[in-house]
């Protein structure tokens, strides 16, 4: 009886190794997939950058060429 005490349950011993395999795959799977999503972030916000630069730009030159179009008042009364 004291032998059947001491002896462990193989089906625990097996339960217990694989999820000592399962574990650190788990893990390392998760950790990949929070990098690969990460760098999908890094390039959307560097587009969306990109683009918010893009329509400054353009505001600011369409701004600066309806100025030029517009005469000074101060030019048109010395006329």
């Amino acid at each position: 009886m004291s032998q059947s005490g001491s002896k462990s349950n193989p089906k625990k011993m097996i339960i217990l190794m694989s999820l000592g395999l399962l574990i650190p795959i788990f893990l390392v799977s998760m950790a990949y997939l929070a990098v690969s999503s990460d760098e999908k972030n890094q390039q959307k916000y560097k587009q969306q950058q990109a683009e918010m630069l893009q329509r400054i730009k353009a505001r600011e030159a369409a701004e600066q060429s309806a100025s030029e179009a517009i005469p000074a008042p101060s030019a048109q009364q010395d006329h």
